[in-house]
């Protein structure tokens, strides 16, 4: 008798301990139950919600922020960590302008700053210049432009760096800004790629031809490529 309540309860033991290592399988569809709330302070967090309303001071009835958020205004004058402002305005003068501070870009060609260009390159520029800077991408053959840069006798060619970088950061003609989707590092590290294009490509580039459909009521003669 002994022996078999002593089983008994060796198998009750088996089957609790199961049962305690299964528990935290199960999919609840309702909150589970709270032990000991008052220390659970993880469940119960005391910080107010970024964009909720603000709190009300217990002392003073009234809320913490006086215009009633908790998300504030940094203070005036005050820039994101890593991020530099650009002082140029967003036209030709501008464009003088960054090409008077900037004849060259202010980072060095290494080979990490070339592959990362080159990176940048592919990314963002190829779909409308093409990999070798020709102007041939499938963007621009679609549309019927012609944006060679890739070439020393390109108008690119020919312009300072902080030229180029002013380009990039505010656009200019058909091409839009790339400022929120390239850092201002990366921007100088394409431009050194595309100067490395240049070097390597001397011959003029060669004209796209607009496609057919782009400009279906337009006789192919009149059509003239962009220029940015």
């Amino acid at each position: 008798m002994q022996m078999a309540m002593k089983g008994l309860r060796l198998h009750l033991l088996a089957l609790g301990a199961l049962l305690a290592t299964t528990a935290g399988c199960a999919v609840e569809r309702e909150p589970n139950m709270e032990f000991a709330p008052w220390i659970n302070h993880m469940m119960f967090s005391s910080a107010a919600e970024s964009y909720a309303p603000s709190p009300v001071s217990a002392k003073t009835g009234k809320p913490v922020f006086a215009n009633g958020r908790v998300n504030q205004l940094p203070p005036l004058g005050t820039i994101p960590r890593d991020f530099a402002p650009l002082h140029f305005s967003n036209d030709e003068a501008g464009r003088v302008a960054a090409a008077a501070t900037f004849p060259k870009a202010p980072v060095e060609a290494t080979p990490e700053n070339l592959a990362r260009g080159a990176w940048g390159f592919a990314t963002f520029c190829v779909p409308c210049h093409a990999a070798d800077g020709s102007g041939a991408g499938l963007v621009a053959k679609k549309a019927g432009w012609n944006f060679p840069i890739g070439y020393t006798d390109s108008n690119a060619g020919k312009w300072a760096d902080g030229y180029l970088f002013h380009i990039v950061s505010y656009g200019r003609n058909n091409m839009p800004s790339y400022a929120s989707q390239i850092n201002q590092l990366d921007r100088w590290k394409i431009i050194l790629h595309l100067r490395a294009l240049q070097q390597q490509n001397g011959a003029a580039p060669v004209a796209v031809e607009p496609a057919a459909a782009a400009t279906p009521s337009a006789p192919a003669a009149a059509a003239v490529p962009a220029t940015k």
